[in-house]
């Protein structure tokens, strides 16, 4: 039995850890938090104690995936010479990790109908948004943006960089492709390196 906060949130860990394989592997109506509980070696109330319900306990798989593609992203985007450049190659990690099995598993497949598409929505835009707004204030500010930079179009590109990502994830386009066609985009929009 685990009797600190250090020891609950170890048990937390090794709880969301199992989810995550669980919902990967055998997708959320295959998952049973009794199985999580007993992989684990903790009691199917343990598991509720801190997730309160599956779809709980699935939600916080979702945004842990969620905030690993942002790492991902920001890592690829802090290697870059200047910002067009960590904004293509911030795209490519992107649409690269939406293509991981567990992602689309977990993220793509069961998201939108166990949290709710809405939910999924803001999980996705609470993420990534706010760069796609950082990046283009930026290049505006450099003077590499031949558009002014505005909320519709950060919203526009985050969509399409989505859409890219999703179309990656479910096989419809190839890596290449999906990545390619972001950064097509962007070179119409007349962004140029700094």
């Amino acid at each position: 039995m685990r009797r600190t906060a250090a020891d609950a949130e170890i048990t937390r860990l090794e709880i969301l850890s199992e989810a995550r394989s669980s919902f990967a592997r055998d997708g959320y109506a295959g998952t049973q938090p009794a199985d999580v509980a007993e992989r684990c070696g903790v009691t199917r109330g343990a598991v509720y104690h801190h997730f309160v319900s599956k779809a709980g306990l699935f939600e916080a798989v979702l945004i842990e995936l969620s905030e690993e593609l942002d790492a991902a992203i920001t890592a690829a985007a802090g290697k870059a010479p200047d910002t067009r450049s960590a904004l293509e190659d911030g795209a490519r990690a992107c649409i690269k990790f939406m293509g991981k099995s567990e992602y689309r598993q977990i993220v793509v497949e069961d998201g939108p109908a166990v949290v709710g598409l809405q939910r999924w929505y803001e999980i996705d835009r609470s993420i990534g948004l706010g760069n796609m707004e950082l990046a283009l204030a930026i290049l505006e500010s450099e003077g590499n943006l031949a558009v002014a930079a505005s909320d519709g179009l950060a919203r526009a590109l985050f969509g399409a960089l989505t859409e890219l990502g999703l179309a990656y994830s479910r096989s419809e386009l190839k890596l290449e492709e999906a990545t390619d066609a972001f950064v097509q985009l962007i070179h119409q929009l007349g962004m140029r390196s700094g």
